[in-house]
């Protein structure tokens, strides 16, 4: 019944290229039986699932324990910084440009990992659809019915995104998530609202690219990648205290240096904890009333 919920829910997102996200809070009996009461209500839910997508505490999660964990996101790591960073400081147009050949570069380093050609890209749904094959190979039934669902989700969202020229102008679709109007005409990208709505897409996309090429790696890695405690992760506090600064005031240069210095370069760990110890101070005078933080549960 629990999966069946998942898969109506994820039927209703559909057209918002949106699913139930693939993080441990959201697989939950909880999370989905809250989901599937607002069902009947697609704005109220695309509200709910954009908003958990975007939050700074799980940018910095997705950020610490996915993207820097994914091999084929390892090369591209400097323009997800900026485009993460972007998309915290709610600079959606900037955000979309940084992020969206992210997508792409990503997913062909995994072809060229698996040997396999990515000549056409309006068609690559239909190749990774084959590939993806391998994924439910050996599964139990829970976990299977979870990765069908978002190797659904994956296969729907790349033919919409990689659609040619004409067949997106066919589709006549009421907002443009396209990489080949985008790039080439900027369609998609000079609506605000627009904007947001496909860095949403774009950061949902690779949370379900990362979460599946991970589940392909070995165990232990995968083990690491679930039982982290990012409670005793100072890159994480950091990162998502920074998130937090950067989301409720306006940004400053000096606070990207934390990112390039601290979280890209090598600072060492006092310098961190120092850092931290900074941004913590700083939180109760922009915002005094305010509980800093989300919480969220975890498996």
């Amino acid at each position: 019944m629990l999966w069946q919920d998942m898969s109506e829910i994820n039927t209703e997102l559909r057209n918002s290229i949106l699913c139930i996200p693939p993080y441990q809070q959201c697989i939950t009996k909880e999370f989905i039986g809250k989901m599937y009461k607002k069902k009947n209500n697609e704005k109220l839910l695309v509200n709910n699932i954009t908003n958990l997508i975007l939050s700074p505490w799980q940018r910095a999660y997705q950020m610490e324990f996915r993207y820097k964990k994914t091999r084929i996101f390892e090369p591209f790591i400097p323009v997800l910084e900026y485009g993460v960073f972007s998309s915290v400081l709610t600079d959606w147009v900037c955000a979309y440009l940084t992020l969206l050949p992210v997508v792409e570069a990503s997913l062909r380093r995994w072809m060229k990992q698996e040997n396999m050609s990515l000549t056409s890209l309006h068609k690559f749904y239909y190749t990774f659809g084959k590939y993806s094959r391998k994924y439910i190979e050996g599964l139990d039934d829970e976990r299977e019915y979870i990765t069908k669902e978002y190797i659904r989700y994956l296969k729907h969202g790349f033919r919409v995104l990689f659609m040619s020229f004409e067949e997106c102008h066919r589709k006549n679709f009421k907002e443009i998530f396209n990489r080949n109007l985008t790039l080439h005409k900027l369609e998609g990208a000079m609506d605000t609202q627009e904007s947001l709505r496909n860095v949403t897409r774009i950061l949902l996309l690779m949370d379900v690219i990362s979460e599946l090429y991970l589940m392909q790696e070995s165990d232990d890695l995968w083990q690491d990648c679930i039982s982290v405690d990012p409670e005793q992760n100072v890159n994480f506090q950091l990162r998502w205290h920074l998130y937090e600064k950067k989301a409720s005031i306006k940004t400053g240069h000096n606070d990207f240096l934390i990112v390039q210095n601290a979280l890209v370069g090598k600072s060492s760990e006092k310098k961190k904890r120092e850092l931290l110890k900074h941004l913590k101070e700083e939180m109760p005078i922009i915002y005094p009333d305010r509980k800093i933080g989300l919480n969220l549960q975890r498996w």
